[in-house]
């Protein structure tokens, strides 16, 4: 029996809905074949042409059209849109030519034709009292989105504020979903990334039943301009998969963009290419001209950083840059130029490198700082190229204030140290011209620049967070249970993600905490040079450009020395801490020992000839290092051992520990579980400070340690301990319930003037560019210690104990930490120096009448 009319329109209706839904979760493939089913119903009922089956027809057309657009191609979309438009038309209905109209201007969006997209969401504005209360949201969101990509924030704001409201109002979650995360991409490309962020976590909070692949995406974009690569490309990776499941070609071409930006900024110069192609291939492929030359623009980044010669690559930057502007993309278009500038640069046609600099506008703060500094590096080198050392530098130093500036912007020690990444070209680029000057005191104040702007930064103290502490409790938890699984690796692997899970959700809400927005000024050279003379030291300032090291001696005479290639220190760095690791089991074969502790003592000799006997420096020291060199164990070097050594972040971190005395008020001294001499060392500690609060078994816990953090003048910690490479700010060490990490050490806005790490490994940090260290020992520094004394490699429980004791005997009788951890390391009983180092500055308790402690 054949199917009337009335019951078809019905069938056809509900596979719409079943379509529309689909499309909204991101399942494009799958809607085209329901809503082809639905034409068909249709088709195959009897021609009534009653309203409801010519305006579900319509609207047929219309959600085929989109849907094609993302899987099939913008040729098949706009062939949709324009049969659907032609229907809607005949019909007359305004509400249903609003809906023609905003989804014919969002195909023509995704294909980049700005100027079509305009016309057509113009005239569904005009009639936008007729929408539904849907397509009005809709309207307005897609008009916002055109501003957008015309770099138009401020319009863009008001549309999407305007959806926000009206979705509100009519209760439409989907609808409230993206604007919000609308607003939050106005507030990453006005700069404010907290903000971003926050929004977005907003966005991804509602309970709505949408695909969030989009929101994946562009989340990941956000992470990229705060320096979080890894972060961003895991995001991404999730992203590929929600697009390649729905066949979103458009949208897999974005994810490949991205990642060859992530790639790039890691230095993977083929993996950034080969992903760049990839876009742009699909692009092509798609018609979509906008996107190609997006994808082209990054390709061509690579091609410049793999050294394809310059010549060839000036003339594509050229032509992309007309055809980027000729869209309308005013950023893009004059990061082309920039691309081409520096690429005349590399083929020596510098006069004409430098014709383009001179039509650029100036930058301005409305732009992305990635832009900026860009536009920057190039202007100086340029001027460089030219014999302008001056005003190359001056472009040079005023951007990485800037730089600094957009760290204070947050409250997250993650994000301070990650975005330092952008400003890595133009760090080394200052020290180069300084060098090239052959002047000490330049090259000094270069380093001090762009080292640790973290450090300059005053800490945030993040609001009291019922979520974020509950969720470090089940962490906490969940590395317990790890421990016991470590021996089976099917039974840990659900915990390993669910510890992965945690971590990234631990951290993300540090994400939206906005900073006090400004940095303190780098320490002059003449302050230091006063403070060291005061405090009777020298100091070493250590830089490295373009594979070479250098080092600025600030004593009696001002020196900056040349000590050539790093590649074999920092192999010898590598050498070291892992014969350390070795000799640190007391149950080692003697004849294995012999040869690891011979292969330690060569690479030791090799480190002190390269790094110290060309200085010919005595007495106490102040290092400050770069890169892995601050991990290195300085004290086992044959000419610094018995000797005073700190090693700093930067000179003005230095300074400022050093700023006030301290004086010794309480000491408290905690023992992990399962550390063999853990209590005796911590009885040590008690013996050597009358009144030091002792705790260990079950009275050692995670709340004893972040309460010690609170009320302690002094904090020694024995306890296991483990850097997390990968993870750094969940470095950690442990107490009786569990680990406490470094992440959850400035929740409390206060640390100890002085803090004592024994366990194995825990001063090590992983380096980010900017010398920024993030691990336990450089947050106890950002948040305030003044002084750290923690372990770069593995050490035996009984040696630390030994050491510990002899080293609080002596601070307590008066010695600064610096002094006193150098003898105690002489004295040490073993053939080995034990690998402690005085992170940060000297600290004294400043008891000069106090007699030894027996």
């Amino acid at each position: 029996m054949a199917e009337d009319s009335g019951d078809a329109v019905t069938r056809a209706r509900a596979l719409h809905t079943q379509a529309v839904s689909e499309g909204r979760f991101g399942h494009a493939a799958r809607a085209i074949r329901t809503l082809r089913r639905a034409l068909d119903v249709l088709d195959r009922a009897p021609a009534v042409d009653t309203e409801a089956r010519q305006t579900l027809t319509v609207e047929l057309w219309l959600s085929l059209a989109v849907n094609e657009a993302e899987v099939n191609g913008l040729d098949r979309g706009l062939a949709a849109i324009a049969h659907a438009q032609g229907l809607a038309e005949a019909l007359g209905d305004p509400a249903l030519l609003v809906r023609t109209h905003n989804n014919f201007a969002w195909i023509s969006t995704r294909a980049g034709d700005f100027d079509a997209a305009v016309e057509h969401f113009d005239r569904a504005l005009a009639m936008l009292d007729h929408a539904t209360p849907h397509d009005r949201i809709y309207t307005l969101l897609n008009r916002g989105n055109v501003h957008l990509y015309r770099g138009e924030l401020g319009p863009a704001r008001r549309m999407f504020t305007r959806s926000a409201k009206a979705a509100a109002a009519e209760g439409i979650a989907d609808g409230s979903f993206r604007a919000l995360h609308n607003l939050g991409y106005v507030e990453f490309l006005a700069g404010d990334l907290p903000t971003a962020l926050a929004l977005m976590d907003a966005a991804a909070a509602l309970d709505v039943d949408i695909s969030r692949g989009i929101w994946a995406l562009d989340r990941a974009r956000i992470l990229v301009e705060a320096g979080l690569t890894r972060d961003a490309d895991q995001t991404l990776a999730e992203a590929w998969q929600i697009f390649s499941a729905d066949r979103l070609a458009q949208d897999l071409g974005e994810v490949e963009v991205a990642r060859a930006e992530c790639l790039l900024i890691n230095g993977d110069i083929a993996g950034a290419r080969r992903f760049a192609a990839r876009a742009r291939d699909r692009f092509r492929r798609r018609g979509n001209r906008r996107w190609t030359r997006t994808a082209e623009l990054v390709l061509l980044r690579g091609d410049l950083a793999a050294g394809r010669p310059g010549s060839r690559l000036a003339a594509v930057a050229e032509r992309l840059e007309e055809e980027l502007a000729s869209d309308g993309l005013a950023g893009p278009a004059r990061s082309a130029a920039l691309v081409g500038a520096e690429a005349l640069l590399d083929a020596g046609r510098v006069l004409q490198a430098d014709a383009v600099i001179r039509r650029l506008a100036r930058t301005s703060r409305s732009q992305p700082i990635t832009e900026r500094l860009h536009a920057n590096y190039v202007g100086a080198r340029v001027d460089a190229a030219q014999g302008r050392g001056a005003a190359a530098s001056r472009k040079v130093r005023r951007a990485l204030d800037e730089l600094a500036q957009y760290q204070a912007s947050f409250g997250s020690i993650d994000l301070r140290t990650a975005s330092a990444v952008h400003g890595r070209r133009l760090a080394e680029f200052d020290v180069a011209l300084a060098l090239r000057a052959g002047k000490p005191a330049p090259v000094f104040a270069a380093a001090e620049r762009a080292r640790a702007v973290s450090s300059r930064l005053a800490p945030v103290r993040p609001p009291e967070d019922d979520a974020a502490t509950e969720l470090l409790a089940e962490l906490r938890r969940t590395v317990e249970l790890l421990r016991g699984l470590e021996e089976d690796p099917a039974a840990s692997a659900p915990l390993l993600r669910k510890r992965r899970e945690l971590e990234r959700e631990i951290i993300a809400r540090s994400w939206t905490l906005a900073g006090g927005g400004s940095a303190t000024r780098p320490a002059s050279l003449d302050e230091v040079r006063a403070r060291l003379t005061e405090r009777g030291r020298v100091m070493v300032t250590y830089v490295q450009v373009g594979g070479a090291l250098s080092a600025v001696v600030v004593g009696e005479r001002l020196r900056v020395l040349g000590l050539g290639s790093s590649a074999s220190v920092l192999e010898q760095v590598r050498r070291v801490r892992a014969d350390l690791d070795v000799l640190a089991y007391s149950h080692l074969d003697v004849g294995i020992r012999a040869a690891v502790r011979a292969s330690l003592e060569r690479s030791l000799a090799e480190l002190d000839n390269a790094l110290l006997m060309p200085l010919g420096i005595d007495g106490p020291l102040v290092l400050v290092s770069t890169g892995v060199l601050g991990q290195l164990p300085w004290a086992s070097l044959p000419s610094l051992r018995g000797r005073s050594i700190v090693v700093a972040p930067s000179a003005t971190k230095w300074l400022s520990s050093t700023a006030v005395d301290a004086s010794a008020g309480a000491v408290v001294a905690l023992a992990g579980p399962e550390l063999g001499r853990g209590g005796e060392e911590t009885a040590a500690v008690g013996a050597a400070w009358p009144g030091a609060d002792v705790l260990g078994g079950v009275d050692a816990t995670a709340a004893a340690l972040t309460g010690a953090m609170m009320s302690a003048d002094v904090l020694h910690v024995a306890a296991h301990g483990v850097h997390q490479p990968e993870n750094p700010l969940f470095s950690s060490v442990r107490m009786v319930d569990g680990p406490v990490f470094a992440h959850e050490l400035d929740r409390n806005g206060r640390a100890p003037g002085h803090v004592v790490l024994s366990a194995c490994e825990v001063g090590l940090a992983t380096i980010r560019p900017g010398d920024e260290a993030l691990g336990l020992a450089s947050v106890l520094l950002h948040l305030g210690t003044r002084s750290v004394i923690a372990g770069v490699a593995r050490v035996g429980d009984e040696v630390a104990a030994q050491t510990m004791a002899t080293y609080h005997r002596k601070l307590a009788a008066g010695a600064d930490s610096s002094t006193a951890l150098a003898e105690a390391l002489v004295e040490a009983d073993t053939d080995v120096t034990p690998p402690f180092v005085n992170f940060g500055a000297a600290w004294s308790a400043n008891l000069a009448a106090a007699a030894p402690v027996a």
